[in-house]
């Protein structure tokens, strides 16, 4: 292998490093913004849109229901993958209490996300309306809103 080549290779590693790099900056900028986005469609899920389900006529429910579930993804999706890679990046390069507090409840959240949230949806899509579910969706996610409420306002305490 010649110098060149080794040369290359290095500033390649230390181009793809210094764009990890800023972006992880820029995630870490936007934290507070990532979290209280998250904050205002959890309660918005929890307060408006899951009572909503209760209302729907049960002929209408599962189409509609599919079709909420494929839109709010393209929202939700990238947030949580940014928080949890900002709060994971804060945790090892800031290392606080606090930063570990957040990285908790997002974690929480993320559990109950895919081990109650998820698996009600998938239920609720393919077997339609059912009254318990939704109730249960409702409730369950009433600790996740708590959980990324207090990611909020850990994240704004650190601003």
């Amino acid at each position: 292998m010649s110098m060149i080549e080794s040369s290359d290779h290095k500033e390649k590693t230390n181009g793809t490093r210094s764009k990890m790099i800023f972006f992880l900056e820029t995630i870490h900028e936007h934290a507070l913004a990532i979290d209280f986005a998250m904050f205002v469609v959890i309660w918005i899920v929890q307060l408006i849109v899951y009572p909503s389900f209760l209302f729907l006529e049960p002929k209408d429910f599962q189409q509609w229901h599919t079709c909420y579930c494929g839109r709010i993804s393209y929202f939700v999706l990238p947030l949580m993958i940014m928080q949890l890679l900002e709060t994971v990046c804060s945790c090892f390069f800031v290392g606080t209490k606090s930063e570990w507090f957040r990285l908790a409840g997002v974690l929480l959240a993320w559990m109950i996300t895919f081990f109650h949230s998820a698996p009600l949806h998938k239920k609720l899509s393919m077997n339609g309306k059912i009254n318990g579910d939704i109730k249960s969706l409702i409730k369950g996610n009433l600790l996740r809103s708590i959980a990324w409420t207090l990611v909020f306002f850990v994240s704004l305490w650190n601003y």
